[in-house]
């Protein structure tokens, strides 16, 4: 996607979109009080940055030369999400010691979170003259919408109180939705 409108549009809209790093990022503005969301946002920008690197690099080749390695990919996703969902249901709070969300999880979350695959593959070009300019307005766009989701997290946890602790179940469903839509469109073909 060469056009920059187009370009900024279609990352505005997949990054605002909910998914598992929006619904983690929300859940640790949530339970991480006190603590600013500059962490997760780096960690979050990581995991994309890393996960589009690693596609255009590796698994794109990959991919093409092996179509079962596209499945087996999809399926780790959906083990990792069903993992992620489980911890953030069972603790009820993820995920380090201190009972708090780690930027830890914010990584490894985006990582393996399938719109970094439609970022790398359909969205940043592959190739143009100022590929870097549609780099850094990525990275913004990332921070930007991290940032929301986090404050957002935040904002709901003051408002709803008592309620809050429900935060972390409601993301465990909403990982486990996403988990189930990946594998459904897995079996459809």
């Amino acid at each position: 996607m060469t056009d920059p409108l187009q370009f900024l549009f279609a990352v505005v809209l997949l990054l605002a979109v909910p998914g598992p790093t929006n619904t983690v990022m929300a859940t640790a503005g949530a339970v991480n009080r006190g603590e600013g969301p500059w962490r997760f946002m780096a960690a979050e920008l990581a995991g994309y940055l890393a996960i589009v690197a690693l596609a255009r690099l590796v698994l794109l080749p990959l991919i093409d030369a092996w179509p079962v390695a596209g499945i087996a990919l999809k399926l780790l996703v959906v083990a990792y999400l069903l993992y992620a969902a489980f911890r953030l249901w069972r603790k009820p709070i993820a995920l380090d010691e201190r009972r708090r969300i780690s930027p830890w999880l914010v990584a490894t979350t985006t990582l393996l979170n399938p719109k970094g695959l439609i970022f790398a593959l359909s969205i940043i070009p592959r190739a143009h003259a100022v590929l870097w300019a549609y780099f850094v307005a990525f990275a913004i766009l990332v921070l930007a919408i991290g940032c929301a989701w986090f404050l957002g997290g935040r904002t709901l946890a003051i408002v709803s109180g008592k309620r809050a602790g429900m935060l972390p179940r409601v993301g465990a469903v909403a990982l486990t939705g996403f988990a189930a839509y990946l594998a459904w469109s897995l079996a459809a073909g």
